[in-house]
């Protein structure tokens, strides 16, 4: 723009000066109105000339602004380049109001404007800073967990068809078992896909009486009571790579993530532990305990970038986790724990735990919301 303004200048100040007499050309400029916010000051010479224009004030070109040619600059017939002056003046004002108000004096190092990440992790502020990347790598990380889940959940799947084939009920059940636990890792994340997930871990509860009800649960009424088999898991064997792909395309932000571990929290102590799930096994501690793992893991995820934001939040959490932990492992291994062997009193204190746990880690994730996504999911 500079080097526009200044060729304008000399082009107009050469074409006026060979057409004008040099008397009839003085040097008296270009003045705006009184009062106006702006002057534009042109002054020919010989050997040159420069058009600038003086720092502006005013945020908003206005018309009282528009500068005017005074008489004694050329005679009548070179008052077309008045127009052509007021033109250029008005769009170097507009150019110079536009950088001012879009260009920040400094980048910002620290804060909300400092590292943000959208849903799908991709950068937005500068990369090099710290918390950028930290928001950048939880969504990856996070990323990898849930492939990695539904991998799990696919291969111990195809084992239990395997084992069901061979009439390997040991080998089924334990298969059941491991796939139940993959599905909970990942379970607050179906649902978004209602459809999907009922044919994934519905429950004879989920569908009018005497209708019949497919899934994880299906398979463990076949196994440990009655009912057919076979079919049963075949029809999950069908949709266990359904979910694997709807969910290879899940991008969550860091407070995304928080929020998806309160979520496995909250229907761990609300659900999974005041009502077992496992209606015909009786192990209901799996659900527990695969549901509390997975929260843990989603909160590694995003630990290093809390330590960032909020180091001491982010300890309690930490601490927090390592209590539920030792808590689920004195109540005995998942796959073989009963429901009816855990006290009373290990339920009440698991359960506190589980709510403390769940508040703290939101207070976190209300701290994460300016370095991701506002707790959409994708």
């Amino acid at each position: 723009m500079d080097r526009f303004l200044t060729n304008a200048g000399a082009v107009i100040q050469r074409e006026c000066w060979e057409t004008c007499d040099q008397s009839t050309c003085a040097p008296t400029g270009i003045q705006s109105r009184p009062g106006a916010d702006h002057t534009v000051a042109l002054s020919p010479t010989l050997d040159g000339g420069a058009f600038r224009l003086p720092p502006m004030t005013s945020t908003t070109p206005t018309t009282s602004s528009i500068p005017t040619i005074e008489p004694a600059f050329c005679p009548p017939r070179r008052r077309a380049l008045a127009v052509v002056l007021a033109l250029v003046a008005l769009v170097a004002a507009a150019c110079t109001t536009n950088a001012h108000q879009s260009a920040p004096a400094t980048r910002p190092t620290a804060g909300p404007a400092a590292g943000v990440t959208s849903r799908y992790g991709s950068v937005v502020a500068d990369g090099a800073l710290a918390t950028t990347k930290a928001a950048v790598a939880a969504t990856h990380d996070f990323a990898d967990m849930v492939n990695t889940s539904t991998a799990a959940f696919v291969a111990a799947v195809t084992a239990l068809q395997s084992a069901v084939a061979s009439s390997d009920v040991a080998g089924a059940r334990a298969a059941q078992l491991a796939a139940q636990a993959a599905y909970d890792s990942f379970r607050v994340l179906q649902s978004g896909n209602a459809v999907n997930a009922s044919t994934l871990d519905e429950l004879a509860s989920d569908v009018p009486p005497g209708q019949s009800f497919g899934g994880l649960h299906a398979v463990e009424r076949d196994l440990w009571d009655s009912g057919p088999l076979a079919a049963d898991v075949d029809a999950l064997a069908g949709q266990a790579p359904v979910a694997q792909y709807l969910l290879s395309r899940e991008r969550l932000g860091p407070e995304a993530i928080a929020v998806a571990a309160v979520d496995q929290l909250t229907w761990a102590v609300d659900v999974a532990l005041p009502h077992s799930q496992e209606h015909w096994s009786h192990l209901g501690l799996v659900d527990v305990a695969a549901t509390i793992d997975a929260a843990r893991r989603s909160f590694s995820t995003i630990e290093p970038l809390g330590r960032l934001v909020s180091p001491g939040l982010t300890a309690t959490v930490h601490g927090q986790f390592d209590d539920l932990s030792a808590r689920i492992a004195r109540l005995g291994p998942p796959t073989t724990t009963a429901d009816t062997t855990v006290a009373v009193g290990d339920r009440l204190g698991l359960s506190q735990a589980l709510d403390a746990t769940a508040s703290t880690l939101a207070r976190l994730a209300t701290r994460l919301t300016p370095y991701g996504t506002a707790g959409g999911r994708s």
